[in-house]
């Protein structure tokens, strides 16, 4: 599929890989954990699988016990999400590897599956088959992995607040499908009320603001976007107040590439002053540390190495907004 929308804007129909939720996104199960939040954690809204540990063995085992048999009735009971099947025909029609993540139990996601008539993907991970569960971003980095995606251009598909925190901790895009809570809005990339209005957008894609540009955007209008997008600053030999503000100030503003001396490395001297970069990072190029400090923050933001005339932007990361304006882009 052709697919013309470049960056600074966006559509899922042009991601390296689809990560899908399963319940509420694929099969409709109409699960309420009301009762089991009631019985086992006084009614408050906990996370049900990660505060299991609080409770005592015997009731955890009683609680898992539960729980699962409160799921397998709802995939007992399943339908497919009005738009699902379109959803996954599209995928495979247009060859994008995709996979499913969920917290349910895999005997449930199996019987769900049956009863929808859904061949599941070979890559199915449900909390008793993988190491890390959901919003844990380490879950969505291993199933990228899978399915031999880069992260950074996968998009997570979820009907909860869950999927959409797992999503951007892993720096994905979050899409939000059947549900219109305003909440959330902060969370997603975009929100679909309807799966079938995802599926129509796939089919028809249209540009769509990234979620990291959505302030610049909203503030100076699609005209500074788009020619921001198109300019190449300099990182400076010494940003003020540190390289990792002056970056993500930069970024934030829509500067579509950075460029970075080849030579240039990341000094324990460096780290000490910008601790928000890993210190796995220390003693390689700059270049790298730069583009792996954007990458989940601002994953359209290019780190190069090589430019003609990149422009020597202020040191002061609190000027660069007055210089692009002085630009008069």
């Amino acid at each position: 599929m052709n697919i013309d929308i470049k960056s600074p804007f966006w559509t899922p129909a042009g991601a390296s890989g689809f990560i899908l939720d399963w319940d509420g996104v694929i099969a409709e199960t109409r699960l309420d954990f009301t009762p089991l939040r009631e019985k086992y954690y006084g009614g408050r809204r906990a996370m049900l699988l990660e505060e299991a540990c609080t409770l005592e063995p015997e009731m955890r085992e009683s609680f898992f016990a539960e729980l699962e048999a409160l799921e397998m009735d709802g995939a007992e009971r399943a339908e497919p999400v009005p738009g699902a099947l379109e959803l996954l025909a599209w995928l495979e029609e247009n060859s994008v590897p995709y996979c499913v993540v969920s917290r349910n139990c895999m005997n449930v996601i199996k019987r769900g599956a049956e009863v929808i008539g859904v061949e599941l993907p070979a890559n199915t991970r449900a909390r008793d088959n993988s190491r890390w569960i959901k919003p844990d971003p380490r879950a969505l980095f291993a199933a990228a992995e899978e399915i031999g995606a880069d992260p950074r251009g996968c998009v997570y598909v979820g009907d909860f607040l869950y999927d959409l925190q797992g999503a951007r901790r892993a720096g994905m895009r979050a899409v939000l499908v059947q549900r219109e809570n305003p909440e959330w809005s902060a969370w997603a990339d975009v929100m679909y009320p309807k799966m079938t209005d995802l599926v129509a957008e796939l089919k028809e894609p249209k540009p769509l603001v990234p979620w990291e540009y959505r302030e610049i955007y909203a503030r100076k209008s699609e005209h500074w976007l788009v020619n921001a997008s198109a300019m190449t600053f300099a990182l400076p030999d010494a940003p003020s107040p540190t390289a990792d503000c002056w970056l993500a100030r930069a970024a934030a503003l829509g500067v579509g590439k950075i460029f970075v001396e080849p030579e240039r490395m990341f000094t324990p001297d460096d780290w000490k002053k910008n601790p928000s970069f890993d210190t796995a990072l220390m003693g390689r190029p700059m270049h790298e540390a730069a583009r792996e400090f954007l990458a989940t923050r601002f994953p359209l933001a290019e780190v190069v190495t090589e430019s003609e005339e990149p422009l020597n932007a202020p040191k002061n990361s609190l000027d660069l907004q007055r210089y692009l304006e002085r630009k008069k882009i």
